[in-house]
């Protein structure tokens, strides 16, 4: 009796509820069945997620703190209204052969590319109709019609063709670009095979120009 009136007391002065009783049959079967990864990586994946993010944090500061270069190496950027306006304007300073018109420039409405574009794309376009004006002057005989494109070709070189300077980015445009319709070659000998070329069909081998209307003319 006494010692249940001890027991029944120190109950009495405990005011916390009995502990709630562990099933350790279900504890070991979940601790198990879990796998080593998922006892293990929790803290990692949760050091992962933070160190993601202030990557991310870090980036969004460079690229805030170095826009102006950013902007500088990419170039003047323009977007497709612009891209129209520059065709139709070299449109006005530059000529296709007779029998040729201008198609539309089909510059996707969701890109954008460096401002002068529009002129480029007008440079090759002229460039490609007089080439194949030249093939066909060629299978017809025409002399006249010969000389005509081989002239319009050579001034296209001279005044509307570039060569960008070695190790440039294929967004770099001349200067003039924005005043000339002007079309960049890369610094890998294109532009001189166009001379080679059109020196090779001036003097009666007129394969390569046959080869290049074939691939870029309208």
């Amino acid at each position: 009796m006494t010692d249940d009136l001890t027991l029944q007391r120190l109950r009495a002065a405990n005011p916390a509820p009995p502990a709630t009783t562990v099933d350790t049959n279900a504890l070991f079967s979940r601790i198990t069945n879990e796998t080593p990864e998922a006892l293990t990586d929790r803290a990692p994946r949760r050091r992962r997620r933070v160190l993601v993010l202030a990557l991310a944090v870090l980036v969004l500061a460079v690229l805030a703190s170095t826009a102006p270069a950013i902007s500088n190496w990419i170039g003047d950027v323009i977007g497709p209204s612009e891209v129209s306006s520059e065709y139709a304007a070299a449109q006005k300073e530059l000529t296709l052969p007779p029998g040729y018109s201008w198609p539309d420039d089909n510059f996707p409405s969701n890109s954008v590319t460096s401002r002068g574009a529009g002129g480029s794309l007008a440079v090759m376009t002229a460039m490609g109709a007089w080439e194949c004006y030249w093939v066909k002057a060629i299978r017809d005989g025409d002399t006249r019609e010969q000389r005509d494109a081989h002239a319009a070709l050579l001034n296209l070189l001279a005044n509307h063709v570039v060569v960008a300077p070695k190790g440039a980015s294929e967004n770099w445009a001349p200067p003039q670009a924005s005043e000339t319709p002007t079309a960049a070659f890369a610094d890998d000998g294109g532009y001189e095979y166009k001379q080679r070329m059109y020196a090779a069909a001036a003097a009666g081998d007129s394969k390569l120009l046959a080869q290049s209307c074939r691939a870029n003319g309208p």
